[in-house]
């Protein structure tokens, strides 16, 4: 038979049967000091983290430059492309919008896809069209919470941190191209997937766009002049042609056409058309805008935009050429007159950008290249939008 191991019990009360006020109170005491010191433990992480982001609403593995505080209310950056056809095609459309609020003008620097990026721990491609669909991993410090570079990586395992890698923002990657090679901020970017810019297009009425020459989209013989073009048409007209350099330039041409048609019938819609009819169909969509810009916010840039006239805003192609580098083309842009172009259109009111600060490599150098710049009154197309009023004579 197995013993009885329970504890057997007396008829005697045993002492210390309760538990004094006195020791209650120092138990008390003791567990609120437990409390505070996690307490303190956990802001303190919370606090330092905090001012490791540059973003208030983002890791460092999203985070960007961004305009400072002080010009916000005078000029606004935004980063605008058109994704391939594949979340790892190339990206064959990429601008960035620089918005001078004061002066009211727009000036475009239009990048072609085959920009050379040069060597960079920053990026694992070399051509400014590949890096959404291929971004880097980030070497991150686990402990504090932040991204580091290659310089870092010794410090912080030395502190006994553990360093890992994060899996690469497509977006930094992106944005990254105009705050290290251009030294410009970004204040925003719409990243626009070929589904949505279709849809878009047709939800806005399809575009008028000047065709120089005869040409076929889809199953439709388009002749030369002007067109109206639906969402599927106006997406091949600007992605058609091969992927040369020249073919590049050429497409970019074409695409300040259409997109500153799209432009025009944004800024037509009223309020109630841009918010109901435009803004939440194309976003709730399977496809919808690559951004972190709440509808209400784009709604506010949009009427801003509202007040800027076709002569006011200006297009222009980063300065380059034509160049290889180990057998392959690449479109390698001229750092002393991309310094000039910087400080004359994208710079109002910041610091004078000097050559330190864009982080530029150059294949071949050059003085002087064309820049295709343009006005936007010299390709503009009156848009035949339904229900608008007649232009007065």
């Amino acid at each position: 038979m197995a013993k009885d191991r329970r504890k057997k019990t007396t008829g005697k009360t045993r002492t210390g049967g309760k538990i004094s006020g006195k020791r209650l109170l120092l138990i008390t005491v003791a567990v609120c000091c437990v409390l505070l010191i996690v307490f303190g433990i956990v802001l303190f992480n919370a606090i330092r983290n905090s001012n490791n982001k540059k973003d208030g609403s983002e890791s460092d593995v999203n985070a960007f430059d961004t305009t400072p505080v002080a010009l916000q209310k005078k000029v606004a950056y935004y980063a605008v492309g058109l994704l391939g056809e594949t979340e790892t095609s190339p990206t064959p459309t990429l601008f960035l919008l620089c918005h001078d609020k004061k002066a009211k003008t727009l000036n475009v620097l239009e990048v072609p896809q085959s920009t050379y990026l040069g060597d960079s721990e920053i990026w694992i491609e070399k051509k400014a069209g590949n890096v959404w669909g291929n971004p880097a991993p980030l070497d991150w410090c686990d402990f504090e919470g932040k991204r580091l570079y290659k310089a870092q990586i010794a410090e912080c395992e030395e502190q006994g941190h553990t360093v890992s890698q994060k899996i690469g923002s497509a977006s930094y990657n992106l944005v990254a191209i105009f705050n290290e090679q251009y030294a410009l901020p970004v204040d925003g970017y719409f990243m626009i997937p070929q589904e949505a810019f279709i849809k878009l297009v047709d939800l806005l009425g399809g575009l008028d766009v000047k065709l120089d020459s005869a040409v076929t989209l889809g199953e439709i013989n388009f002749s030369a002049g002007v067109r109206t073009l639906d969402g599927a048409g106006a997406l091949q007209y600007i992605t058609m042609g091969g992927d040369t350099v020249s073919n590049e330039l050429s497409r970019i041409e074409r695409q300040r056409r259409v997109f500153f048609a799209l432009f025009q019938r944004l800024c037509a819609q009223t309020d109630e058309q841009l918010t109901e009819d435009t803004l939440i169909p194309l976003m709730k969509g399977s496809t919808p805008l690559r951004t972190r810009t709440e509808n209400d916010d784009m709604l506010e840039i949009i009427k801003a935009f509202r007040e800027i006239p076709a002569e006011k805003v200006t297009a222009m192609i980063l300065p380059g050429a034509e160049a290889k580098s180990e057998g392959v083309s690449y479109y390698s842009v001229y750092r002393q007159q991309l310094i000039e172009v910087l400080n004359m259109y994208f710079n109002p009111y910041g610091e004078t950008i000097t050559e330190a600060d864009v982080l530029v490599s150059e294949i071949v150098a050059g003085s002087t290249a064309d820049t295709k710049l343009q006005t936007m009154d010299q390709i503009a197309v009156q848009q035949n939008i339904l229900g608008a009023e007649e232009p007065a004579e």
